[in-house]
């Protein structure tokens, strides 16, 4: 393993230098781990350390299919989703306007017949 003289830092870290959760470089090492260019990353017990060239390479080589997959997915549901709230929301109140208005009626129905 050739080791390049740059600066270590922990996972946790690199993740907030690449502009993410805390445990960001960690699930990305685990999905990608055969991926990552030897001497990148070095683990000493349960620590991982990763360097400066290993977190470039984790931005350069970070594909945004996943991104684009979940906005499509909200599009599509955000014009699903409003219409069909809408009517069900409709007819809740609709549904409570007509109770009252009924018992509203009874009652008065009640009081004249008395």
């Amino acid at each position: 393993m050739h080791l390049k003289s740059s600066e270590w830092h922990s996972l946790s870290k690199a993740s907030e230098i690449l502009g993410n959760g805390t445990s960001y470089v960690s699930l990305w090492l685990r999905r990608h781990e055969k991926d990552m260019p030897e001497g990148m990353v070095i683990a000493s017990g349960k620590s991982k350390l990763i360097s400066d060239q290993g977190i470039e390479w984790i931005k350069k080589n970070t594909k945004k299919e996943g991104v684009l997959v979940s906005n499509k997915r909200a599009f599509e549901d955000k014009y699903l989703i409003l219409p069909l709230l809408d009517k069900a929301l409709n007819n809740y109140f609709t549904f409570f306007k007509n109770l009252s208005l009924l018992l509203i009626y009874s009652r008065v129905t009640l009081k004249v017949g008395r």
